[in-house]
């Protein structure tokens, strides 16, 4: 057993070397002086940016906060911690409501799939819509110092023992996208979905680089898309419309959105605080309108944990380590390692992850919030990253745990299987190592081809999708026309929501239209996003 309930062994964090800081941009005297930055990275983005004279407000607040969180931290610190606030972000619920529907017959053909060229970054026309002005500010060098090794007999890859063929990123590369796509079950319309849903986020991206799931104070959209979200965590918005982009292979080096992504990547680095769990990418200023530090209460709330929680980290992580493993941008490393780091110490003793770090707030862990720190630790290990071999045990004798005899998985200890949890789960096997001979793997993966994708519930569909696609077999082929055109005819046509998606269910309105039109996304881009685990597609070009 590796944990009891409600207990906590002493376990010593993954460290950096003392006098890692957080990055310090300034702007140099003498432009003149300024070695030239290589072309495509984010260093050169940033100082070009930096030169023209177009720095933030940010660093004047940094130095007068930091004063005061380092005053209240002396106040606090002996204070007992507070539970931590549970909003859950996207929480599983029950599949009650399934698709079926008659397919036309020309839908579904793949015959003669071209990739689309980007729409213009204009989403339907208002009369007082903004314009937007992509301004590429960019990460500059966030290099920190490495994290102490643990002895070689406790760290690998994950590719080793926990070998498995196939989940890599070569399907994303713009050269052989339409291979994938062609070969796992797109189609043109469904390509063309996903570049109308790319361009509906593009053109609701703040001028910091952020989303933000309120889009009545987006300044792009100004309340002209109904279904705002009000979950503020712009960590959380921001990693999830990166990983749309991202998963049709539009980084910040290729592609036609590299500006949209560059400024992204530079948000959720400059909002990493460096600690000594690693790097910590829940937003410290969650609470404040528009993101914006609202003084002495954001300090309190930091200091005292309170405020957004590991669903965030998690989703950020994974866009970070995404980049990194597509690109291998040195300037990148660093953040996707800390982040990586951040989730190894936050893990509970009893192998999972929930909603504050285990060292904060000892608990049981849930499967919901697990899965996106597996994913952003699968990602960092194609990578090449460091993610310790204890990880990968304790996470097993977790999933161990939450697993009944029928495959099926339990959102967390005593409570029900779901559908939304037994996807998670079982994607958790897929991609620690489990062959698809495996009995458990093979009766929950059995069962969840049983079910039809929900009309509401994306959470449910963009789990199952993947899992689907990876076995393969006939409930993947029963399922994907299903989804495939659901998501396809269901698309936001006219306005300013043109390219979007809305679902209506219990836990949606969180994250609002910026959420669903994420998940919608980013289930379209099953074909590519990962590889297949079980089975090798023949692409052109590698």
């Amino acid at each position: 057993m590796l944990g009891q309930d409600g207990g906590s062994k002493d376990r010593s964090p993954v460290t950096q070397s003392p006098g890692t800081q957080p990055p310090v941009f300034e702007k140099p005297d003498k432009p003149a002086r300024v070695r030239e930055p290589e072309q495509g990275s984010l260093l050169g983005g940033f100082l070009s940016w930096a030169l023209a004279g177009r720095t933030s407000a940010w660093l004047t607040s940094a130095a007068l906060h930091m004063g005061i969180v380092l005053g209240l931290s002396l106040l606090f610190f002996s204070l007992q911690k507070k539970e931590q606030i549970e909003l859950t972000v996207i929480p599983s619920i029950l599949v009650e409501d399934s698709v079926d529907f008659l397919l036309d017959a020309n839908s579904a053909s793949s015959d003669g799939l071209e990739l689309p060229s980007p729409p213009e970054r204009t989403v339907g026309s208002t009369d007082s819509a903004t314009t937007i002005v992509v301004t590429p500010p960019s990460l500059e060098g966030l290099e920190v110092a490495a994290i102490t090794p643990l002895p070689t007999a406790m760290t690998i890859e994950m590719t080793s023992p926990l070998k498995i063929k196939g989940g890599g990123f070569s399907g994303r590369k713009l050269g052989n996208r339409r291979d994938a796509a062609l070969a796992g079950g797109g189609t043109a319309a469904s390509e063309a979905a996903v570049e109308a849903g790319l361009a509906w986020l593009a053109a609701h991206q703040w001028e910091d680089g952020s989303w933000r799931f309120d889009l009545e104070a987006c300044p792009q959209c100004g309340g002209h898309c109904r279904d705002s979200g009000y979950f503020r965590s712009s960590t959380a918005s921001t990693g999830l419309a990166l990983l749309c982009f991202l998963g049709a292979g539009y980084t910040h080096q290729d592609g036609p959105y590299q500006e949209v992504v560059q400024r992204g990547l530079y948000h959720l680095s400059e909002s990493m605080s460096i600690t000594s769990h690693g790097g910590d990418l829940r937003d410290r200023f969650m609470g404040a309108a528009g993101g914006r530090d609202p003084g002495l209460l954001a300090a309190v709330d930091l200091v005292r944990g309170q405020g957004d929680n590991m669903y965030s980290h998690g989703i950020a992580a994974l866009a970070l380590t995404e980049a990194y493993g597509m690109t291998r941008d040195v300037d990148l490393k660093g953040p996707a390692q800390e982040a990586a780091t951040f989730i190894v110490n936050a893990q509970y003793d009893d192998g999972g992850w929930r909603y504050s770090p285990g060292f904060e707030t000892p608990s049981d862990g849930d499967v919901t919030v697990s899965g996106w720190q597996v994913m952003a630790l699968k990602s960092a290990s194609l990578g090449g990253l460091k993610v310790p071999y204890e990880t990968w045990l304790r996470l097993e004798a977790f999933l161990d745990a939450m697993q009944r005899e029928d495959g099926q998985y339990l959102y967390k200890r005593g409570g029900k299987p779901t559908g939304s949890n037994t996807a998670i789960g079982l994607l958790c096997r897929m991609v620690g190592g489990w062959p698809l001979t495996q009995a458990h793997l093979r009766k929950g993966v059995a069962k969840l081809g049983t079910e039809r994708p929900d009309r509401n519930h994306m959470y449910f569909n963009y789990y199952s999708t993947l899992v689907q696609h990876h076995a393969g077999g006939a409930g993947w082929q029963r399922w994907n026309p299903r989804m495939r055109e659901y998501l396809v005819k269901s698309q936001a046509t006219e306005g300013h929501e043109r390219g979007s998606w809305y679902f209506a269910e219990p836990h949606s309105a969180q994250g609002g239209r910026l959420y669903t039109t994420a998940m919608a996304i980013m289930t379209l881009e099953v074909y590519y996003r990962y590889m297949p685990l079980y089975r090798e597609v023949a692409l052109e070009r590698e």
